[in-house]
């Protein structure tokens, strides 16, 4: 005798039912789904809630946690002089040809006090303000208007999305990388020159610096009167210890290299 075995699955709003069919008997069981209406916005690199497998909760880069990249914000400033100000500015995009860029890599300092992966940011550090980011606007496709204005996301087309991916905000700056101030990119020259006004000395990223910011006057003033110096040195020093985090790290990388 031939027993003949086959299943159908058809799911209708959120109920799955299963009609089985075993001797010309048919059986079925209803089973329900849960399904989230929550929608997760893209700020432009992994997160613990996009990709869960990549980060746990509270870290912003694998390995690396909120709150050691604040640890390290104040390590360096123990290094800086009272009323100092650090400027770090993200690495510029490389174009391969006019409109196709080469695989971004960030500049190790931006990335070693931010957790930032993208372009087009400037980081500043002081005693009085913490970190300050100033940050690109970021895609607005599909987002609500209160989103766009929680996140200060501005308006890009559709097309420059696709190949460019999201970017992230000025939320994402306070939201995931635990920044104490942010702004959008082009507020710069009305709030920067401020705190270059009150600060005493000013520190800065020479690999990355930009036009954006070294072109204001109060830069210009404090450079004429022999005040700006590199920041190298001193987030150099503040690498030399490593902590756990780092050390695990390393040694995934070396023994990954040595496979």
């Amino acid at each position: 005798m031939l027993l003949i075995e086959k299943s159908v699955c058809v799911v209708v709003q959120s109920t799955l039912y299963s009609f089985h069919t075993v001797g010309g008997i048919c059986s079925n069981v209803a089973k329900t789904r849960a399904y989230s209406i929550n929608k997760v916005y893209d700020v432009g690199q992994p997160t613990a809630v996009t990709h869960p497998e990549l980060l746990n909760e509270g870290y912003i880069t694998p390995g690396i946690t909120s709150e050691e990249y604040i640890s390290r914000r104040q390590r360096l400033l123990e290094l800086l002089p009272e009323k100092s100000l650090a400027i770090i500015a993200a690495a510029q995009v490389k174009m391969m040809t006019d409109v196709v860029p080469y695989t971004f890599r960030q500049d190790a300092d931006y990335l070693y006090i931010t957790g930032c992966q993208q372009p087009g940011g400037i980081a500043v550090l002081g005693h009085d303000c913490g970190l300050c980011m100033f940050m690109p606007e970021a895609s607005s496709q599909g987002c609500p208007a209160y989103i766009l204005h929680e996140y200060g996301m501005g308006a890009m087309h559709i097309e420059d999305v696709i190949w460019q991916g999201q970017t992230a905000g000025v939320g994402a700056a306070l939201d995931t990388f635990k920044a104490d101030q942010s702004f959008p990119i082009d507020k710069l020259h009305q709030i920067l020159p401020k705190m270059l006004g009150n600060s005493s000395k000013l520190f800065h990223n020479v690999k990355t610096a930009i036009p954006t910011y070294m072109d204001l006057e109060a830069f210009q003033k404090l450079a004429y009167n022999g005040k700006v110096k590199d920041l190298s040195p001193h987030i150099h020093e503040a690498r030399w210890i490593k902590s756990a985090s780092e050390l695990k790290l390393m040694r995934d990388s070396a023994s990954i290299a040595c496979q």
